[in-house]
């Protein structure tokens, strides 16, 4: 492996993780939902309306992570995935009943009718630049201008 970015905690052997962002995670809906008009969303309240996951077996970490923000919340949440992996419409948000977790990068490229609230109290969604343990000097450049980026980005603070 050269190099390689990840969302969430990603398990990895031999390389080495640099953070590159930290973003928080909020839920899709369309904008006529009846949470939309509130700036954050209780993760309880959001646990109340079914809830849109993308598929575990594509990708486990951000499926656990983001199901294990409603474990605990009553009323128990309805999860399900969408029969097609990626829809950049996002058709089933457009009920205005489905919500989906995702994070606020979400918020940047959002289809028409469609808004992304922040959850209030859920933990941050992380980014990570991933390189080989052992470095060579193409490595170190690719780190200096992935850092250099999130700065420029506001990813990183200072």
């Amino acid at each position: 492996m050269d190099a390689g970015i990840t969302r969430g905690e990603q398990p990895g052997r031999g390389v080495r993780r640099f953070l590159l962002r930290r973003a928080r995670i909020g839920v899709q809906l369309a904008q006529h939902h009846p949470l939309a008009e509130h700036p954050e969303i209780e993760i309880a309240d959001a646990a109340a309306y079914p809830l849109r996951l993308p598929d575990r077996a594509a990708n486990p970490v951000i499926h656990d992570q983001l199901s294990a923000l409603f474990r605990d919340t009553r009323p128990h949440p309805r999860f399900h995935t969408p029969a097609v992996s990626f829809d950049m419409s996002q058709r089933d948000l457009r009920d205005g009943v489905t919500l989906a977790p995702a994070g606020e990068a979400a918020a940047t490229a959002q289809p028409a009718g469609l808004t992304w609230r922040p959850l209030r109290g859920a933990p941050s969604l992380t980014i990570h630049l991933v390189l080989p343990h052992e470095q060579s000097p193409l490595h170190r450049r690719i780190r200096a201008v992935a850092k250099t980026l999130a700065h420029e980005l506001h990813w990183l603070p200072g």
